[in-house]
């Protein structure tokens, strides 16, 4: 074979992978349910701890508290759809802050749940969210925050973990939440692990 020919074959392949590649990138997840692709509706009943911090915000992390969502799945146009229709959040929960401790509540259902890729990985993103924290201290000054109450709106988006379909984490993608006044527009983050019962997403 000659030079020409193996460079023109070698350009060709080139080609090719570049041609595949938005295509492979383009796919989205589905619902999976014991293996198969779900067909029709499903409950998602979703479970885990999550907590919330505030970027630039001096490293308090809000949380963990214990959560349950309950919604319904579907897979549309081979998409990963879904509604969190309702959410309990633990009543009290504790921060990073030795004498701060927080009472969480979730608000603003439904929120909306749209399979993706994120960063060339599996993933969710949760939009409509809202969260509202309401900072207790033992003693003045324990909670290092400049208001009592913080409102948090916006999309939080996870990660299938790689060893359990079931799983989305939300440790290694800042969430696009934001604060409302009296402070600031600051970027609010999501952290921790959910889990749904019977559903995977892949």
């Amino acid at each position: 074979m000659t030079f020409k020919k193996i460079m023109a074959l070698g350009a060709m392949a080139m080609a090719a992978v570049a041609m595949s590649a938005p295509t492979a990138q383009a796919m989205t997840p589905q619902w999976y349910h014991n293996g198969a692709i779900l067909e029709g509706q499903a409950a998602l009943h979703i479970t885990g701890k999550l907590s919330t911090t505030i970027i630039g915000g001096g490293g308090l992390i809000s949380g963990p508290c214990e959560v349950t969502f309950a919604g319904e799945a579907s897979n549309v146009n081979g998409m990963a759809t879904g509604t969190i229709n309702d959410g309990i959040i633990s009543p009290v929960c504790e921060t990073n802050v030795e004498g701060c401790t927080i009472k969480p509540t979730m608000e603003g259902f439904p929120w909306t749940l749209t399979g993706i890729t994120v960063t060339e990985t599996t993933g969710v993103e949760i939009s409509k969210v809202q969260f509202t924290t309401h900072y207790i201290s033992k003693e003045p000054g324990d909670c290092p925050v400049p208001v009592s109450t913080i409102l948090k709106t916006g999309t939080m988006t996870g990660q299938v973990e790689s060893t359990n379909l079931k799983c989305i984490t939300f440790e290694n993608h800042t969430d696009s939440l934001v604060t409302h006044a009296p402070l600031p527009t600051l970027t609010g983050d999501v952290l921790g692990t959910l889990c749904d019962t019977t559903l995977a997403l892949n």
